[in-house]
């Protein structure tokens, strides 16, 4: 029953893998034809460009955090093929997946930042307030990286 629940568990993660891969992909393509279609169109007002450019780094931002997402799964279930036996192997998978998290929201308000900035400022708040999360997410890594050493260091 356990191989079973091996095979199945791989095969998931091989699957779920391979579509966020695909994915991210995909939202790469979108986002070049976004920006290169703005670039071309001389008929599009410069603002309307400036929008749909920054729509494109949108996208790429989000599949870039996919793509980050997709091999994180990869790397953790399909390549090291084994449980977390230590906390330092723990700290170090959540490190990562925070980071990807914290890098994606901020990036992602960076470019809600300006695009809001240029249409409504009052909106602005909405990319602040990501930006703010962002940070509280980097700073409770912290925390946990400054508790979790703690831990690693009575354990040995």
């Amino acid at each position: 029953m356990k191989t079973l629940y091996e095979k199945v568990a791989l095969t998931y993660f091989m699957v779920a893998t391979v579509a966020l891969l695909v994915s991210a992909f995909l939202l790469v393509g979108f986002a070049v034809w976004e920006i290169a279609s703005s670039v071309i169109a001389a008929e599009i007002p410069i603002v309307d460009r400036v929008r749909r450019t920054l729509d494109g780094i949108g996208l790429m931002i989000i599949g870039f955090a996919v793509v980050e997402a997709g091999t994180f799964i990869a790397e953790e279930e399909l390549f090291r093929k084994r449980e977390l036996r230590s906390t330092r192997e723990s700290r170090r998978s959540i490190t990562k997946f925070i980071t990807i998290i914290v890098i994606a929201a901020s990036l992602e308000a960076l470019v809600m930042v300006f695009k809001t900035s240029r249409e409504h400022i009052p909106a602005v708040i909405y990319p602040a307030a990501l930006f703010t999360s962002a940070m509280l997410a980097l700073v409770a890594l912290g925390v946990y990286q400054w508790f979790s050493s703690h831990v690693e260091n009575e354990s040995e």
